[in-house]
């Protein structure tokens, strides 16, 4: 099969290799697409361990079932779309439900193998099939962004009746402003810097907030102004990945808020108070943090989307070949996505 490795930091190139045997527990999935975002330009720079190289990236997978042993999975032939955390199965964390925080969870296209690739190899509890007649482009979207999005909004709280601020809105932020609204938030407040992507979410939010050139404080008086929040919001995301987007959503909060962190902010990163007492402490203001999805995100994010609360289409970039991601992700490294995700096309044709 054909598969484009990671060989070294920074280097990734096409190769000819062997279609994997199927380890019992686990199904063959012939890939017919993935994506390519900034995570993946974060993973070529090294930013996290693969487990060895060379190394599949691509943690988003959407393909056909080839082979799969148990009775309990969809039949061959069945499209599927994949999760890629994969819990040990057996520590107290995935009993409870918590496989992405699972102490020995390894992950597709991170340190295990991923969609980059004619074939992938997928845990069979990890499967969830979809309808054959799905948009692709959309279907790839189910695979990380809006599981993610699910399992934020979840892990945080977001009841009827939140007030809500998302700081910053490409891909994940704009899943969570539609899975908050789906959850029952009654006031969603949008911030980036970028007019096209506050005009993509505009239809799922009550207010958005061009934040460019001002200083996190100024940020957050500007969003709970526009959200008519004047004591701050119940409830507030970063999804930007930015240090100052991170003040941000802290100064945005109300006393007994919740700051849900969701951004990957790149190299060492501290946040300071001029007074740790007064601006945090006495506000007793919550940071929760989260890093990836769980299986049961699946189940409800995909019945969101199949019945019709959720429009992911915005989220959909340019389809780029496999061939193409290197170049691809280079571009992204100095331009940036948009709020998009490339579709890698790995078998659409097939």
């Amino acid at each position: 099969m054909q598969a484009l490795l990671m060989v070294g930091e920074g280097t990734q190139e096409i190769a000819d290799i062997p279609v994997p045997e199927v380890p019992e527990g686990w199904a063959l999935v012939r890939t017919i697409a993935s994506a390519a975002g900034l995570f993946h330009t974060q993973m070529v720079k090294g930013m996290l361990d693969t487990g060895g190289l060379p190394r599949i990236l691509g943690h988003e997978i959407v393909g056909e079932i080839v082979e799969a042993g148990s009775p309990a999975s969809p039949p061959a032939g069945t499209l599927v779309v994949a999760d890629a955390v994969v819990g040990c199965g057996v520590c107290e964390w995935c009993i409870r439900g918590e496989d992405s925080v699972c102490p020995w969870m390894r992950h597709l296209g991170i340190d295990l193998d991923g969609g980059f690739a004619e074939y992938s190899l997928v845990p069979e509890s990890n499967l969830f099939p979809l309808p054959s007649d799905i948009p692709i482009a959309e279907a790839v979207m189910l695979s990380s962004a809006l599981p993610a999005a699910v399992h934020a909004v979840t892990r945080v709280g977001v009841t009827s009746g939140a007030r809500v601020a998302v700081s910053g809105v490409g891909s994940i932020g704009f899943t969570v402003c539609q899975v908050a609204k789906a959850y029952g938030a009654t006031t969603i407040v949008a911030a980036d810097v970028s007019d096209e992507q506050l005009a993509a979410v505009e239809p799922w939010v009550d207010a958005t907030v061009n934040v460019g050139d001002m200083t996190p404080t100024d940020a957050a008086t500007a969003m709970s102004e526009a959200g008519e929040t004047p004591h701050g919001f119940d409830i507030a995301f970063e999804t930007a990945g930015h240090l100052s987007s991170v003040e941000t959503v802290i100064a945005a909060l109300r006393p007994g808020g919740k700051a849900m962190m969701m951004g990957i902010c790149d190299g060492p990163t501290a946040i300071s108070f001029d007074s740790y007492l007064a601006q945090f402490v006495r506000r007793e203001i919550s940071l929760i943090t989260t890093f990836g999805f769980t299986r049961r995100d699946f189940l409800v994010g995909n019945a969101l989307y199949l019945g019709g609360r959720l429009d992911l289409s915005p989220l959909v970039g340019p389809t780029v070949a496999l061939e193409d991601v290197p170049s691809v992700l280079a571009h992204i490294e100095e331009h940036g996505t948009g709020g998009k995700r490339y579709v890698v096309d790995v078998g659409m044709a097939g």
